[in-house]
């Protein structure tokens, strides 16, 4: 695909199609420690929103990307840890969209949308799939191992803010 370090793909997807993705945070960089994450154990377990990745080399290389003649069914902001983490991930996404009529998606875990920076990042998506795997606090606390003040109530409320 070249030499990029925060797109890959695009990938084939059941649901997306042809999927870019845009990764916006460092490997393992998560609120969650699920047990069954594909990635392997979390090594930075945070809940702490800030600019991990900078948004100008995320549109550098997806510009480059489109120039290249890259096409995709949607633009994924997902990757390697939970992408509502990057305080810009917002200003990422709508840039992102100005650059191609290609649509957005975001794939996030859901666990921050309780809180108004990662909503109303997660509202400049076209698209957004957030995830919830746990019926109950204990098994949300079990499985998926949230950073401190999450619990299943606001995770299940910001779920229902937004989506």
């Amino acid at each position: 695909m070249g030499d990029y370090r925060h797109l890959y793909g695009p990938v084939p997807s059941r649901r997306l199609g042809r999927s870019l993705g845009v990764d916006m945070v460092p490997m393992k960089t998560c609120c969650l420690d699920c047990t069954y994450c594909q990635l392997g154990p979390t090594t930075v377990h945070t809940d702490e929103r800030r600019e991990y990745v900078e948004v100008e080399e995320v549109l550098d290389e997806l510009a480059r990307w489109l120039k290249a003649g890259g096409s995709a069914d949607y633009l994924t902001f997902a990757g390697c840890g939970e992408p509502t983490l990057n305080s810009e991930l917002g200003d990422a996404m709508a840039r992102a969209r100005a650059l191609s009529d290609i649509p957005v998606c975001l794939l996030t875990n859901g666990a921050l949308l309780w809180r108004e920076g990662p909503r109303n990042a997660a509202l400049q998506a076209d698209l957004i799939m957030p995830s919830l795997d746990a019926g109950t606090d204990e098994t949300l606390q079990r499985i998926n191992r949230p950073v401190a003040g999450i619990t299943l109530e606001r995770y299940v409320e910001g779920l229902r803010t937004t989506v």
